[in-house]
């Protein structure tokens, strides 16, 4: 038998956090592949991996910019 899962909005905007961050983590991941990461980019990429704990988003119902009312760290 299958399990209903119902997501909550606060839910729904979480996974686009992530969602989001992970476009942005893997447009950079050249950085790390090409074997001399500054210190600004490795310092741009945790401030993306953490942003999960430090942002409250709310859902973006077009999902074209990501979740609302996060700040994004600033790409180096």
């Amino acid at each position: 038998m299958s399990e209903i899962i119902f997501k909550t909005k606060s839910d729904l905007a979480m996974e686009q956090l992530r969602d989001f961050r992970n476009r942005k983590l893997v447009e950079t991941d050249w950085w790390i592949l090409k074997g001399d990461p500054t210190d600004e980019q490795l310092e741009y990429r945790q401030k993306l991996r953490d942003i999960t704990g430090s942002q409250t988003p709310i859902l973006n119902e077009n999902n074209d910019d990501g979740p609302r009312g996060v700040t994004w760290p600033t790409k180096p």
